[in-house]
């Protein structure tokens, strides 16, 4: 059906049809609405297969493609948000088949391929921005539409893409549009916000640092909305995410994995006020630091790594080590207390206080 979009003979006819198919299909589903009494019914078969089309119609790899197959599922949404002005259709009716359709575009986002991911990721992005009933639909999902889209970066290829960035954008777009008129002044606002943190403050110690970096982009946007700092909205989760950090020997887990819990703690360190305590714990995490960051590079490797594979995962661990090292400072002289390491990593530590 949407294939016929891309032939250039039939273009035009095609998208007309495209559209008024979808017309008589929301029509009729909402004539099943009118004529049932009690709930509304589920989705009519029809009406399933027409929108288990969408899918298929976003998943494209040529841009030219891509752009025109937004545009067509744009306005059919368009259409479909039109006719809430129509006699006997009511927004519960709009608002169930955009439920339908997103339910779809979130699956997307669980697929394997990166060109389904991505056309997931743009497809809710549309749909949040749909006229009227964006806001509503992105407020009734939006935990799920975040997962989902936190999703997409901790499942990326190795090769990474050059687009990964839509994806961070649309995460920030969702947190606007579903908080945009949020009254703070309301116990179930407040609660939606502190919510809100706890999906990002458990990837703070991601070992995949795009994820670490889009995490606390949405902390700050949070903080920006809430007008609370950042300590205070991560608070109420604090003792969960130090007890997964704290009872994990740092050297027992792969470089990736260490360089997520040093880089958590670093984050919540340079908080104002800090959400780490300074204890025993703490310090103790700061003795197992200083030992990886003055361990030499055949020490940290495993027997089954080799030297080219570990060697960029070493200094992106040292220089993890050496920044968290110099960020407690403000909490403690521990690391004041070690002229040697500072003095070996004074690049380190120049850089990172002047960039």
């Amino acid at each position: 059906m949407f294939d016929a979009l891309h032939v250039p003979e039939v273009q035009d006819k095609a998208e007309s049809f495209i559209r008024r198919l979808g017309q008589a299909v929301f029509s009729q589903e909402f004539r099943r609405h009118q004529s049932r009494e009690g709930g509304r019914p589920a989705p009519s078969p029809l009406l399933s297969c027409f929108l288990d089309a969408f899918p298929h119609a976003l998943a494209r790899d040529q841009p030219a493609q891509i752009a025109k197959m937004e545009s067509v599922v744009g306005l059919i949404i368009s259409d479909l948000v039109a006719m809430s002005h129509q006699p006997g259709v009511n927004t519960g009716d709009i608002l169930g088949v955009l439920h339908q359709l997103i339910h779809r575009f979130n699956s997307l986002c669980l697929d394997d391929s990166w060109t389904r991911k991505s056309a997931g990721c743009r497809a809710i992005r549309l749909i949040a921005n749909s006229p009227d009933f964006g806001r509503r639909l992105v407020s009734d999902r939006e935990v799920d539409l975040v997962r989902n889209l936190l999703h997409i970066l901790k499942d990326l290829p190795h090769d990474l893409p050059r687009n990964v960035e839509e994806v961070v954008n649309a995460l920030i777009e969702i947190l606007k549009i579903g908080n945009a008129h949020l009254d703070l002044q309301t116990d179930a606002a407040r609660i939606k916000v502190v919510q809100l943190a706890s999906v990002f403050v458990t990837e703070l110690q991601s070992p995949n640092a795009l994820v670490r970096e889009a995490a606390q982009k949405c902390i700050q946007l949070l903080e920006e909305i809430s007008g609370r700092p950042a300590g205070e909205l991560l608070a109420p989760h604090r003792e969960r995410m130090m007890l997964g950090i704290y009872t994990k020997p740092l050297r027992a887990l792969p470089f990736s994995k260490q360089i997520g819990m040093i880089e958590a703690i670093r984050y919540c360190v340079g908080l104002e006020p800090p959400l780490v305590e300074l204890n025993d714990e703490l310090l103790r995490l700061l003795h197992e630091t200083l030992a990886l960051a003055d361990a030499d590079d055949t020490q940290l490797m495993a027997p089954r790594n080799t030297r080219s594979a570990a060697g960029v995962e070493i200094v992106k661990l040292r220089v993890a080590c050496i920044k968290l090292l110099t960020a407690s400072m403000a909490l403690t002289d521990f690391f004041s207390r070690q002229p040697a390491t500072r003095q070996k990593y004074g690049n380190i530590l120049f850089f990172d206080h002047h960039f």
